[in-house]
């Protein structure tokens, strides 16, 4: 399947490092309206993950590696409540769904909208966005009170992973976030996005000339 111009990013909500890059899309956004946020599906059907206390040092090597980094908040509520839960299994099923209807139903930017406000409440308020009801709270308050996670059946969910997967070994990323910029020919350039973490004025301008080829 073709992939139209423009910037991509894959990400999980759930993904810490994703997360971390959330000032370079915000930063894309004040000039570009159009990004094309696909979900990679990090904790997917058998990779879901119960938070054991082997993936919960991992999670917090990570974090203090995203926060020394980026400058991004990681909150007490998050470190101290839900990263205590060991019964806490990590699911990108209901972000993902809450994500995708967004992009489906909502006006243009939503997605982003939804994106920092899902991220915020997981990273930052330690609120459980495995949890439906919490995803389409989230959903209410940045796409509309009419949009719910259950408007994107499971299947189309995967269908739209897998589409992103896609672009992820097309462009030969390295796991989320990956991003890339496919111009008016088809090619498609791999963006070093690690070497851009908390320098999101620099990523901007490293992206700004070919954004502007795409868009005129």
């Amino acid at each position: 399947m073709a992939f139209q111009a423009g910037l991509y990013w894959i990400i999980d909500p759930l993904c810490g490092w994703s997360y971390g890059a959330l000032p370079l899309l915000n930063r894309i956004a004040e000039d570009f309206s159009a990004q094309h946020i696909l979900p990679g599906g990090l904790f997917i059907g058998s990779h879901r993950r119960q938070l054991d206390a082997s993936w919960l040092a991992h999670v917090n090597e990570h974090d203090a590696r995203i926060a020394a980094l980026t400058g991004m908040t990681f909150g007490a509520e998050y470190r101290h409540k839900l990263l205590a839960d060991s019964q806490l299994v990590l699911d990108s099923l209901p972000t993902t769904r809450g994500l995708l209807a967004a992009q489906r139903f909502a006006l243009p930017g939503a997605d982003l909208h939804f994106l920092n406000a899902i991220q915020r409440a997981w990273y930052q308020d330690g609120k459980n966005i495995t949890h439906p009801e919490v995803v389409n709270q989230i959903l209410d308050q940045t796409a509309g009170p009419d949009i719910r996670l259950g408007q994107i059946q499971e299947n189309e969910t995967l269908e739209s992973i897998q589409h992103a997967r896609m672009l992820m070994a097309m462009v030969k990323g390295q796991g989320f976030p990956t991003a890339a910029i496919i111009d008016t020919d088809g090619n498609s350039t791999l963006l070093p996005v690690g070497r851009y973490y908390g320098k999101p004025d620099a990523f901007f301008a490293l992206v700004k000339p070919q954004l502007t080829r795409i868009n005129h």
